[in-house]
C-alpha cells in the first residue's frame, strides 16, 4: 500500500493491483494553508530586506559641517587612537535590522570606513581641531607625554522596523564621552556627551542608517567641541 498527494490536496489509498479500490478523501485543515501561506510571505518578505538593505555605512561628520567656537582653543592634545566601547553589543555593530511585524533580528550594519573603536576617534580628532587643538594620535597611553584624551562608546544603536515595506523606519541614539587620562591610566577630568536620539524614514532602507548616525554623530561631536572649549577642561591641558 502507498500514499500520494494528488493536485486537489487529497490522499488516496491506491493498492498494488491493477484495480484501485477503497479510494477516500481526506482534506487538509484550513489552518495549515494559511501557515504555509503566512511561512511563504514572511520568506519573500525577509529575502527583500536582505536585498534592498544596508550592512555598511559611513560614520563619520564632514569637518566642514561641525560648529565652530567663538575664540579657538589653539592647545596641544594628545588622543587615543582607540575608543573604549562599553556597549553590550558586538564591537563594529551599529545598527541592526529587523524583519517582520514581531521584528526577527536580522543582519547587522558596521562601519565602511573602518572598526567602529578606530573611526569614532578620528571623529573626536576632526571635533577637537574644530576647537582650535592641534592634536597628536598615540596608541598608547604610554606613549604620550603628558594627559590622553580617550573617547568612550557608552550607547550607540540603530534599529530598522519594516512593518510598511518598501517604506522603512530607523530608530537610534548615540551617546560618547571623553575622560582625560595621565600615561600611567590615573583619571584627570571627565565629560560625557546628552546624547542624541531620532527616527528616520528610508525609502528602500538605502539611506536611512546613514543619515540616522551621521545625524546623531554630528550632534555629539557639536557638543564634544562645546566641552573642550570650556575654561575648565582648558585648565587640565595646561598642567
Amino acid at each position: 500500500m502507498t500514499w500520494c498527494l494528488d493536485d486537489e490536496l487529497t490522499v488516496k489509498n491506491i493498492n498494488s493491483g491493477p484495480l484501485v479500490t477503497n479510494m477516500r478523501t481526506m482534506r487538509l485543515p484550513q489552518t495549515s494553508l494559511y501557515a504555509g501561506k503566512l511561512f511563504i510571505f514572511c520568506l519573500g518578505l525577509v529575502a527583500a530586506l536582505v536585498s534592498g538593505c544596508q550592512t555598511s555605512v559611513a560614520v563619520r561628520v564632514p569637518h566642514s559641517d561641525l560648529m565652530k567656537p567663538t575664540i579657538p582653543a589653539d592647545l596641544k592634545v594628545t588622543l587615543l587612537a582607540r575608543a573604549n566601547d562599553v556597549r553590550d553589543k558586538p564591537r563594529d555593530q551599529v545598527g541592526r535590522q529587523t524583519a517582520t511585524l514581531i521584528m526577527l533580528p536580522a543582519m547587522q550594519v558596521t562601519p565602511e570606513n573602518g572598526r567602529l573603536d578606530r573611526v569614532i576617534p578620528i571623529n573626536v580628532e576632526s571635533a577637537l581641531k574644530t576647537a582650535g587643538y592641534q592634536v597628536q594620535m598615540v596608541e598608547k597611553l604610554q606613549d604620550a607625554a603628558g594627559p590622553v584624551i580617550v573617547a568612550q562608546i557608552d550607547e550607540l544603536k540603530n534599529y530598522l522596523f519594516s512593518w510598511l515595506y518598501p517604506i522603512g523606519v530607523v530608530w537610534g541614539k548615540m551617546q560618547l564621552s571623553l575622560y582625560l587620562v595621565t600615561p600611567e591610566g590615573l583619571e584627570i577630568w571627565r565629560g560625557k556627551t546628552d546624547g542624541h536620539w531620532g527616527i528616520m524614514p528610508s525609502l528602500f532602507y538605502m539611506s536611512g542608517f546613514e543619515t540616522r548616525i551621521q545625524s546623531d554623530l554630528k550632534a555629539n561631536l557639536n557638543q564634544i567641541i562645546e566641552m573642550v572649549s570650556s575654561d575648565e577642561f582648558k585648565k587640565h591641558i595646561r598642567r
